[in-house]
């Protein structure tokens, strides 16, 4: 007879059954007495009962059931996350859809990724309304992490807090409160998702492997485990961590060719190696990296993060309209890649599209605001002010991202030319000063390394970094 209640009439009914009144169960669930009552009238008339006696006969034994769940389910080799029903904190029950529909978004949001796996909704959804500890889900589901939520309307105004528990630990990994307007639900909806997918990505990414990276070879180590420390030491940004991970992704790829995600994360540490100045001829990395991010397209298409590896591995090779469709098939694949969000407002700034560069830039830094390559980010404004003239603002950006990485030549170097552009010549040489103390090797050579499209504009760029005295590769070749 129960199956004829909601979920929030079971509950009330399981607990007023166990002898709380009104009042106990209003507070507990954060309802009005009166929203109580009506929920009530409603089972007795569902159930077909007069008293609480009743009422508990009705119920039998299925006060406090606990969801059916694996015991000590193994945890899976990649990261894992189960995201439970979010709580509706409104005193209208009606509500629920609404916290439902947000926890729906977020689990398909996290399905996507190759890098996760999900436990499905209606498994993790048959914890709503029971107070459980958060390790025991973990443990019983077999995964690593927990999101839970809640979802609170008042009037117009909708709250929505989320946060990601340590399941091995209890705690707090990460924490988020968003809020918004009633009649723009669903756009509040879809920058939730957007906001929770990209942080909980980067967050899971960076605490999988909690254990430091070894330095020596471990034959035991599967493709995935390889390929998931080389993806931490892609975020380390030196050329010690880059030789390390393209040592682990040839082990990979030597047990498993056809690994997508092997070959699409060392494209990603080639492209970096030549991007970020590691390696003085930069052609065989930028080119190993176009032909290894081609690769993972072919093996995993629907992979979103192979074609935004693609995407960026074409700035170099000045290859402009494939990095553009890369990077927009990227964002049809899965509009939670923050990455391919960034990337692409990097590409339509060397395109000279300045405004819809900043809008795709503002996306990824508001959805994931914890990624560690987020210099990168704010460096991608500073250009897209600079290519429309906007100098100031691309000084203040360029420091953003200097403050963030102040070895980032591209920074330094939109720092200088802005300077040079409104014709303080002494603060440009001031910023070429600071770059040269960071970085005693840059040269204006190193704008080749994602040169931008308009050659006019490109010369005009390193005109104003020589004439604050940044050197050619040649000049600085002289003066050693």
């Amino acid at each position: 007879m129960t199956d004829l209640l909601t979920d929030r009439e079971a509950q009330i009914a399981a607990q007023y059954a166990e002898g709380q009144n009104y009042q106990q169960i209003a507070d507990e669930l954060c309802l009005a007495p009166s929203t109580v009552r009506t929920h009530l009238a409603s089972i007795y008339r569902k159930l077909e009962v007069s008293s609480k006696l009743e009422l508990r006969d009705a119920m039998g034994d299925v006060q406090e059931q606990a969801p059916i769940a694996i015991p000590n389910a193994q945890l899976p080799e990649r990261p894992s996350i189960a995201v439970l029903a979010f709580e509706n904190m409104s005193r209208d029950p009606d509500q629920d859809y609404l916290s439902d529909g947000i926890a729906d978004d977020i689990i398909t949001a996290l399905s996507r990724s190759p890098w996760l796996f999900v436990i499905a909704r209606n498994t993790t959804f048959t914890y709503r309304g029971t107070n459980v500890d958060l390790r025991e889900v973990a443990h019983q589901l077999g995964v690593r992490f927990i999101l839970e939520g809640s979802v609170q309307r008042s009037a117009s105004r909708v709250r929505v807090s989320a946060q990601l528990i340590d399941g091995a630990t209890g705690g707090h990994v990460w924490s988020e409160r968003y809020d918004g307007r009633i009649e723009d639900v669903f756009d509040l909806q879809d920058e939730i998702t957007r906001n929770v997918v990209a942080s909980i990505q980067t967050v899971v990414q960076l605490n999988t492997i909690s254990e430091p990276v070894e330095r020596k070879a471990r034959p035991e180590l599967t493709v995935w485990e390889l390929t998931m420390r080389s993806w931490r030491l892609l975020y380390e940004f030196t050329p010690e961590a880059y030789t390390h991970a393209k040592a682990l992704l040839e082990r990979a790829l030597a047990l498993d060719p056809e690994s997508a995600e092997a070959n699409m994360v060392l494209s990603l540490i080639n492209h970096h190696i030549a991007l970020l100045g590691f390696a003085s001829d930069p052609r065989p990395s930028m080119q190993a990296a176009y032909a290894l991010a081609r690769r993972a397209v072919v093996l995993d298409a629907r992979n979103e993060y192979a074609h935004w590896a693609l995407g960026i591995s074409c700035w170099a090779l000045e290859r402009f309209d494939e990095s553009l469709a890369a990077l927009d098939r990227a964002v049809a694949l899965n509009p939670n890649c923050s990455l391919a969000y960034g990337s692409r407002g990097t590409l339509l700034a060397i395109l000279g599209q300045a405004d819809a560069a900043i809008e795709d830039q503002e996306i990824a830094i508001r959805s994931n605001p914890l990624d560690p390559s987020i210099f990168f980010r704010f460096s991608g404004l500073a250009l897209a002010h600079y290519v429309a003239d906007r100098f100031d603002q691309a000084i203040e950006w360029a420091d953003q991202a200097l403050h963030r990485n102040d070895e980032w030549y591209l920074a330094h170097f939109l720092k200088i030319a802005s300077h040079a552009a409104k014709g303080d010549i002494s603060k440009a040489q001031e910023a070429r000063c600071m770059c040269q103390k960071a970085l005693p090797e840059a040269s204006v050579d190193l704008l080749d390394r994602m040169p931008l499209q308009n050659k006019a504009m490109m010369d005009e760029f390193r005109s104003r970094l020589s004439r604050a005295g940044v050197p050619s590769l040649r000049e600085a070749g002289l003066n050693q």
